[in-house]
């Protein structure tokens, strides 16, 4: 097994028999969301997904999967007067994790679409997946700004719901790892290897550790053509909170892979006077996450020492 970032693994293989994904066509595609606290989120992609794909691109199904929201989650009559099986679940462990894991637990198709309840659902959302299918593990969808108001255009310019390139063996570039606010996953994948690893519990790091695990055993590919627009209408306070918690899933990325995650300083890719400043701020919020994941390590650690 060879470190080829500090990120992922890959190992040099040929892909033997029965290691390729199925066919991927919408009739077996289970759009599972996970939600907590975002009825108007949920309310907003179901009505979307119904305004942007006719009956015949209907995936399996939907299921929506509430993790402990306060007021429940609700479907609206609306969204269950078309033909299209849609789902409410819930799952009472905490964490993205768990809820995801519930939701495939209760998929039916053969392949599960990971999307959140703040993104919004595109007319190519199936249809890119489709396009890209070449027999990989997973698939890493594009994700893009709903808004076009200066700080979603940062999270554009830096690619953040984008996973990170490297270059294979085959000299393709491929994503290192998923981000579950648009990505396909093979079932029988996603169980062989276990699922989401349900201790890492904060919406931060579950995702790239699934696809590191996932790349270990196959092949994941981009599907830039499958879009889903993330709507960052929570401002500075919103930056501040998601940084310090990817800061966080970085540091218990670190303690599971035993590879670097430290934050670095980094100029941005579009280099303005705002940008850089942005980056700035990310850094050290992604920093504050880091420290203070590592102190709750240490201190766990010595916890059990005694």
């Amino acid at each position: 097994m060879t470190l080829v970032s500090r990120f992922v693994f890959f190992q040099r293989k040929n892909t033997p028999k029965g290691k390729t994904s199925n066919r991927i066509t919408t009739m077996e595609i289970s759009i599972v969301i996970p939600v907590r606290d975002n009825q108007r989120g949920v309310d907003n992609y179901l009505d979307e997904f119904f305004k942007t794909h006719p009956a015949e691109y209907f995936p399996k199904e939907i299921i929506v999967v509430d993790n402990n929201s306060s007021p429940a989650i609700t479907l609206k009559d609306r969204h269950l007067l078309h033909a299209l099986p849609i789902k409410l679940i819930v799952c009472n462990k905490e964490g993205p994790a768990a809820a995801r894991n519930f939701g495939v637990l209760n998929a039916q198709g053969e392949w599960i679409l990971f999307n959140d309840s703040d993104c919004l659902p595109t007319r190519s959302l199936l249809t890119g997946y489709l396009n890209a299918d070449n027999g990989s593990f997973a698939y890493a969808g594009n994700i893009k700004s709903l808004r076009k108001d200066w700080l979603s255009k940062y999270y554009d310019s830096q690619e953040i719901l984008l996973p990170l390139k490297t270059i294979n063996y085959a000299g393709e570039s491929v994503p290192q790892y998923l981000i579950t606010a648009n990505s396909l996953v093979w079932k029988r994948a996603f169980i062989g290897i276990g699922g989401f690893n349900e201790e890492i519990k904060i919406a931060g790091g579950e995702d790239i550790d699934l696809g590191l695990r996932l790349s270990v055993e196959g092949h994941l590919a981009y599907a830039f053509d499958s879009i889903a627009l993330h709507d960052f209408n929570d401002g500075l306070i919103g930056f501040f909170r998601r940084f310090r918690r990817y800061g966080r899933g970085n540091r218990l990325i670190e303690e599971i892979w035993r590879t670097n995650m430290t934050p670095h300083l980094f100029l941005p890719n579009k280099k303005t006077v705002s940008n850089v400043l942005m980056a700035l701020l990310q850094y050290l919020f992604l920093l504050g996450g880091y420290i203070a994941a590592d102190r709750e390590i240490r201190r766990d650690s010595a916890r059990k020492s005694k």
